[in-house]
């Protein structure tokens, strides 16, 4: 019966330790993270606007976004980080069917936004959540999208296109990111960030079929301020003890 009871009581403390153990290391605070996240993407400012006969509007709708990113704190609670982000949105296409076209069919590709950025983050841990915020810097390359009308014979008679482009310019932006920690190393993530970059396409043409023929315009630049809102969820992979308890 003795034995019984200290294989029993053994058995216990060695339950409580091993609990003990993993509720502790799943509590112990990280130095890096990498993470994956994909989400929605929302433009803003010109990029949004619908108007085409606002200089720069992009009259791009909402779309989605992807990112990967990775970091490492180097003194307390402030490390550095990198981030890649891709974002994807479509055309207001009706808002290009101007008089002539009322009636027409808009035919548009998609707006493609590409950042590569890094910058400094600071990690606040609160329990099983944290923190994160960051500043960023950075390039990126968007591409323009080609669109095309197409007038009904019973108007003019007449489609246009207009062709697209890539550019690179310098990107700035920041954002916030809440972690919830699920065990040692790993977390979920919701996250918002902000993106802005003021590009030129160079090499635009807009092309015009009629009846009668057909007419190219000369090359022509066209400037763009491309500003989006990414709200993302993901998964955060953790690394690197701050401290070894055991």
């Amino acid at each position: 019966m003795k034995k019984i009871i200290l294989t029993v009581l053994a058995a216990g403390m060695t339950t409580v330790s091993f609990c003990q153990k993993s509720f502790i290391l799943s509590h112990q605070d990280k130095r890096g993270f990498f993470a994956v996240s994909a989400g929605g993407s929302l433009p803003v400012g010109q990029f949004a606007s619908s108007s085409p006969d606002e200089k720069g509007a992009g009259m791009a709708r909402r779309g989605v976004a992807f990112s990967l990113s990775g970091g490492v704190r180097l003194v307390g609670p402030v490390g550095l980080m990198v981030r890649a982000e891709q974002h994807r949105n479509g055309v207001q296409a009706q808002s290009l069917l101007i008089d002539g076209f009322s009636n027409g069919t808009v035919d548009a590709g998609n707006w493609s936004t590409t950042t590569f950025m890094g910058g400094p983050y600071v990690h606040l841990p609160i329990g099983r959540f944290s923190i994160n915020t960051r500043l960023m810097a950075g390039q990126a390359q968007a591409t323009m999208p080609t669109t095309s009308l197409t007038a009904p014979a019973t108007e003019t008679g007449t489609s246009v296109e207009t062709s697209g482009s890539k550019s690179t310019a310098l990107a700035l932006g920041g954002g916030l990111a809440v972690q919830y920690r699920l065990g040692r190393c790993i977390s979920l993530q919701l996250a918002g960030d902000y993106i802005q970059s003021r590009f030129s396409f160079s090499g635009l043409t807009s092309t015009t079929w009629t009846n009668t023929g057909r007419a190219q315009s000369s090359y022509f630049t066209g400037d763009r301020t491309v500003g989006a809102v990414s709200a993302t969820a993901g998964i955060v992979i953790l690394f690197g003890d701050c401290y070894r308890p055991f």
